[in-house]
């Protein structure tokens, strides 16, 4: 209990009214300062956290592509008949059922001669009406196949089914002559579960094409409506880049505005609109002003109810306040406010230890959301590097192996952390020149010519090229470029020699070297491993770099580096 001060009616008016606005107003300006500093914070946050989700939808819509047309156009190009050979297309059965059971988004595949006839698959049954409708559809794919041309359908709408992908391609014999076409039919049922589940978390997400209409959305009545005057659209349409801002929403009735962001997809030519309330999304702005607010108001009556020997008892928890808002401003949440007391003082700790708390939730979330980004970065390198170690039944998993030998001869050079992961991704990108190469010279049993082999050592250059546009991926260059390089001179591109080879590309070198000797080629049979380390000793200091060398022994010795492939012990 308080105790009882003998003011006068005359001095505690006065003296209220100066504790009130000697702890009101600096409380309400550092209140306002707090909320108009952080308001642009909290605003940025939630712009790169939307842009982060457009971009991760819009890379899903491109990986759901590539893992059903593009594995369609890869068993396309595997089925075409070699030279003296004609199409079997009544045998192409098996591979089209295992195609079939890798992807349940297929819906049908066929195989046929130029006669028409050939193997069919099909996944699941279409109603008559959708089997009426799409037969005139593959009929006339087929026809323009037969002169020599592809046909695609990024959106084909059938009554009664989900929006479906149609892919026809022609079989190209001996002498540029058609001997058969593939067709497949591919459902974006997938697409669309994908753009509900986004919906169910407050979030619009709308597809557009390049005309400017909604194909696809998390809201299904705004499928088939023109966005042409939507803002991110009409970017869209003039210029696909990425843009995130606020905006009025032409499609809603009431026109509300919403923070939007616009990610065009590379493949097929669309976008994705992903767009929050702007009442939701910078909810947190407006909770934290109306706490500042119901602060200084119970500040006041804290004043006015306690008078001067409350100045005392403030003073601690506010030093414990100011110590531990300190340390959270510096990245320490782990710290929290004592709460001794009921008042406003202890609920103003209770509301800053809550805030601290989400904050620190929101920090972990937005690492996690980095990590899963990272993670599906590396996902995606290494499903290109199968794509391309896939066109050899020699070199499948090549890439792969790669990587594994020379993130540990990595690890006995000393490099860890970042610098390994580099070292990772630039080995499984090392051979991604070869998806310029002629399949006939990958797959070559004999010796290569002096013109083959020619064309076979730009491999490096290409896959230079190929990465080189992509910004995350410029520190891999030297790796892909340079790991054909020969310590003692000779290697290609450059004819570097010693020092002047990138360490990640002799790392490399050594691992290439190693998998090349252990693995089944069309060119020679998998080799012993003691001869295999005898050959690695002897070329160290001429092929290898001598200390890649001592790593990779090094490697072995530790139990690091085991040997994946098909080995033949001597």
């Amino acid at each position: 209990m308080l105790p009882r001060w003998p003011f006068s009616r005359s001095l505690l008016y006065p003296l209220t009214a100066i504790l009130v606005a000697l702890t009101v107003l600096p409380v309400g300006l550092a209140g306002w300062g707090f909320v108009t500093t952080n308001r642009e914070q909290v605003a940025t946050l939630e712009k790169q956290y939307l842009t982060r989700q457009g971009v991760g939808l819009a890379r899903e819509v491109e990986l759901y592509f590539l893992d059903s047309v593009g594995r369609i156009e890869s068993v396309a190009q595997a089925l075409r008949p070699v030279q003296g050979q004609q199409l079997q297309a009544a045998a192409a059965s098996e591979v089209l059922n295992e195609l079939v059971r890798a992807n349940r988004h297929i819906v049908l595949l066929r195989v046929l001669d130029a006669s028409g006839k050939g193997s069919f698959v099909q996944n699941r049954a279409l109603s008559t009406t959708s089997e009426s409708e799409l037969g005139p559809v593959l009929a006339e794919a087929f026809t323009t196949n037969l002169r020599g041309r592809p046909v695609r359908r990024d959106l084909l709408r059938l009554p009664g089914e989900a929006p479906m992908v149609l892919v026809s391609l022609p079989l190209m014999g001996q002498g540029g002559v058609v001997a058969g076409v593939m067709q497949g039919v591919v459902s974006l049922e997938g697409v669309v579960a994908r753009l509900a589940e986004e919906g169910g978390r407050g979030v619009t997400v709308d597809v557009v094409d390049k005309t400017g209409n909604v194909i696809f959305s998390s809201d299904p009545t705004r499928v088939g409506k023109s966005a042409r005057t939507h803002p991110l659209v009409a970017q869209f349409l003039e210029a696909p880049v990425r843009l995130t801002k606020t905006y009025d929403d032409p499609l809603r009735p009431a026109r509300d505005e919403v923070l939007g962001s616009l990610c065009p997809v590379e493949d097929p030519p669309w976008a994705v609109v992903a767009a929050r309330d702007v009442g939701v999304a910078f909810a947190a702005v407006r909770n934290m002003a109306e706490k500042t607010a119901l602060l200084a108001v119970g500040t006041a009556l804290v004043a006015m109810a306690a008078g001067v020997l409350l100045a005392r008892r403030i003073t601690s928890p506010l030093r414990n306040l100011a110590d531990v808002s300190t340390a959270v401003a510096q990245g320490d949440f782990t710290r929290q406010v004592p709460v001794t007391s009921r008042n406003e003082l202890g609920q103003l700790a209770e509301n800053f230890n809550v805030m601290a708390v989400e904050i620190d939730r929101y920090v972990r979330s937005l690492q996690h959301a980095l990590q899963e980004n990272k993670e599906l970065l590396v996902d995606s390198i290494r499903a290109l590097a199968a794509a391309i170690d896939a066109k050899s039944p020699y070199t499948r998993g090549h890439s792969e192996r790669v990587s594994q030998y020379a993130v540990a001869i990595a690890g006995h050079c000393g490099i860890s952390g970042g610098e390994l992961e580099k070292v990772e991704i630039a080995a499984l990108l090392h051979d991604v020149g070869k998806i310029g190469i002629e399949d006939a010279i990958l797959q070559k049993p004999d010796a290569l010519t002096d013109s083959e082999f020619a064309q076979m050592r730009i491999h490096t250059v290409k896959g230079a090229a190929i990465v080189s546009p992509i910004k995350r991926l410029r520190e891999m260059l030297p790796g892909i470029r340079s790991h054909h390089e020969n310590w003692g001179g000779g290697g290609y591109p450059d004819g570097l020699v010693g020092e002047q080879i990138p360490v990640v590309a002799r790392i490399i070198a050594a691992a290439d070297v190693f998998d090349a000797m252990t693995t089944q080629r069309p060119y020679q049979n998998a080799m012993g491993l003691e001869y295999v380390f005898k050959r690695m000793r002897e070329l160290s200091g001429a092929r290898l770099d001598p200390a890649m060398v001592d790593a990779f022994f090094a490697a072995i010795q530790r139990g690091d580096l085991v040997p994946l492939g098909r080995v033949e012990v001597a």
